[in-house]
């Protein structure tokens, strides 16, 4: 899981520089919206949300098992999730700032942002006395500047200047909302992988209901006949909690494989075990390409199923090699982006941001075009990944 989720991030480091570049090849960049096609690209960031929804079972049951009650891990879901979505919500907002309404520039209110997160975020070291003061000293700092930040946002819009607002939470809002859900899954059914498919059936007919105006149908039945609309404003019921939930359940089911008690008690059955599922997924996909398509933008049924299954193909690969086979080392670049994903995930905006508030243009008028700016994304993101490694060194470690 360490792999793959360092590959992922290293890939989603890599794509989102080069998708900003001139000359780039198609299959490098999402597939265009309003097509019915998904490249690589579209991969990456369901494949994260795979991962997270593998990760849980773990979690959960680390926590668990040291003792805690159920509603504290229950309260750390929901503080976990509340984190992810304040970040989202900054994140997606950032392209609309106006910095003459806000009179700040957007470079510099970009780089604040991030430098107050990981302020807030930091997983500073177990201490007493002057340094456990100092620290939460420097978490306050950093709550205290994004409350700061927020007050001062303006937004450009063709109706005017605006506020923040949750438009469509971010790439990290959305993963907040698929994790919620997947715990509450995984919560629910626990190890009952009947349960857990159930699920993942029903979140994939939650987008199908919503876009044949099932959920418009039960706020008339409720007398509230604008409420759905109203909700879909701040939370889509069909993608947000049915088409990326299906995603990360898929993982949940995966890692169940892998739990004591599991009916794949061996290697060789769990591989046979997920490669089935990952068959199964195929076919849902396909048998419901005709209908909806293929969207990442959307959602759509079969671009998750099909996410799913790449993911379990993905992971399976990476379990024959490296768990069956000890094959780890040729893994080493990619251990700090698996560590600490988070920082790894947000340091190119802060480098960029960092970068145009002194007053450095370089790069944007320097390879920046054609298999050169291929080159310079796939070095960025090498150093992107090595950075991440040596801050980490430095003790500085985001986690929610």
């Amino acid at each position: 899981i360490d792999v793959f989720r360092g590959l992922t991030i290293f890939t989603m480091v890599f794509v989102n520089d080069v998708g900003k570049l001139r000359e780039i090849p198609s299959w490098m960049r999402h597939a265009r919206p309003g097509t019915d096609a998904m490249t690589f690209v579209d991969l990456v960031f369901p494949a994260f949300l795979f991962i997270v929804g593998m990760s849980i079972p773990f979690a959960l049951g680390r926590r668990l098992s040291s003792g805690q009650s159920r509603l504290r891990v229950g309260a750390h879901v929901v503080v976990r999730t509340l984190a992810l979505l304040i970040i989202g919500v900054f994140m997606v907002n950032m392209p609309r700032f106006d910095p003459d309404a806000a009179g700040i520039s957007k470079s510099l209110w970009v780089l604040l942002v991030y430098l107050s997160v990981i302020l807030l975020w930091n997983a500073y070291p177990r201490c007493q006395g002057w340094r456990r003061r100092l620290f939460i000293t420097l978490r306050l700092a950093g709550a205290a500047g994004l409350v700061i930040l927020a007050a001062v946002y303006r937004g450009s819009e063709a109706n005017g200047t605006t506020w923040m607002q949750t438009s469509w939470w971010g790439i990290l809002g959305l993963i907040g909302w698929a994790y919620l859900v997947a715990c509450i899954t995984c919560s629910v059914f626990r190890r009952q992988t009947a349960g857990l498919v159930g699920a993942l059936a029903l979140f994939v007919a939650m987008w199908i209901g919503d876009r044949a105006g099932a959920f418009a149908l039960l706020g008339e039945r409720l007398h509230m006949p604008g409420a759905m609309a109203h909700i879909r404003d701040y939370v889509w019921l069909g993608g947000h909690v049915g088409g990326h939930s299906a995603i990360a359940v898929a993982g949940v089911i995966v890692a169940s494989l892998f739990l004591d008690g599991s009916p794949a008690a061996t290697p060789r059955k769990r591989i046979v075990w997920v490669l089935v599922f990952a068959g199964m997924l195929f076919a849902g996909g396909f048998l419901l390409r005709p209908l909806y398509g293929i969207s990442k933008n959307d959602a759509t049924p079969t671009w998750c199923l099909y996410s799913a299954g790449f993911s379990c193909l993905i992971y399976i690969v990476l379990y024959w090699l490296v768990d069956l086979h000890g094959a780890t080392a040729w893994a080493f670049f990619l251990q700090p982006a698996g560590a600490n994903p988070l920082l790894a995930y947000i340091l190119p905006d802060l480098l960029y941001s960092f970068l145009a508030a002194v007053g450095v243009t370089y790069h944007r008028t320097h390879w920046n075009a054609g298999a050169t700016a291929v080159a310079r994304s796939l070095v960025f993101a090498l150093a992107v990944v090595a950075l991440t490694g040596l801050l980490g060194r430095l003790r500085v470690r985001l986690h929610i």
